[in-house]
């Protein structure tokens, strides 16, 4: 499968750049960045690596570099906390995956063979909230941008269910790989999973589908 992976300066699709190259039914991975990755991964031969500065924006000439791909893991994005300001943090993670979707659906999935689906898997987060209005004790801002995310997606796929799936992964939390047994243990059972685990668990879903649009962090860990 040919697919699309952006975040790949983070922590999370940096693994899944990783894991994508190492992943057998991974034939092909367009790499979307604003700047470049170390010459080491940007010379795979298994990957394309495409700068680009403006994520709110898909012109014909990248989409004709995508051209092939059947799904896109996106990591792009993280906590509100993370941004200068909430409205910053909305246009990156609400607008930027939002236009995305639409111009992969637009673009990108006629061009696959009938009835073959374009695959859109979301790193979502845990308790994302769907109801902008709903009082939220804590994370507010996250939790609301992140529900906002996968409500837009999933209306989306709702609305072009002929050609474009979606699913939505939402760990409890991350944390490095190699964390030692105690952690680990404690970690699985407050939901959280390891950043390579969860890279694994998105391929395969980009590959294959999962029976639930959104996917909880303990049915994550299962995947």
């Amino acid at each position: 499968m040919k697919v699309i992976i952006t975040g790949a300066t983070g922590f999370v699709g940096g693994e899944v750049v990783r894991q994508a190259i190492a992943d057998e039914r991974i034939t092909h991975a367009y790499v979307l960045v604003r700047k470049p990755l170390p010459e080491h991964v940007s010379k795979n031969p298994k990957l394309t690596v495409i700068e680009h500065k403006d994520f709110s924006t898909y012109p014909p000439e990248l989409l004709a570099q995508l051209a092939g791909a059947e799904g896109c893991v996106w990591s792009l994005g993280g906590r509100a906390t993370q941004f200068p300001d909430v409205e910053t943090a909305r246009k990156v993670s609400v607008d930027y995956t939002l236009a995305a979707a639409k111009a992969f659906i637009d673009e990108l999935a006629p061009q696959l063979p009938e009835p073959q689906k374009f695959h859109f898997v979301f790193c979502s987060g845990k308790f994302a909230e769907w109801d902008q209005e709903k009082s939220l004790s804590f994370m507010q801002d996250t939790r609301r941008i992140k529900g906002q995310v996968e409500k837009g997606l999933c209306d989306l796929a709702d609305a072009n269910r002929d050609k474009f799936e979606v699913w939505a992964v939402r760990p409890g939390g991350i944390v490095k790989r190699g964390a030692g047994l105690a952690n680990l243990l404690t970690a699985h059972s407050t939901g959280f999973i390891e950043v390579d685990r969860l890279a694994k668990a998105m391929l395969k879903i980009v590959v294959d589908g999962h029976k639930d649009r959104i996917i909880e962090a303990n049915e994550l860990l299962k995947v």
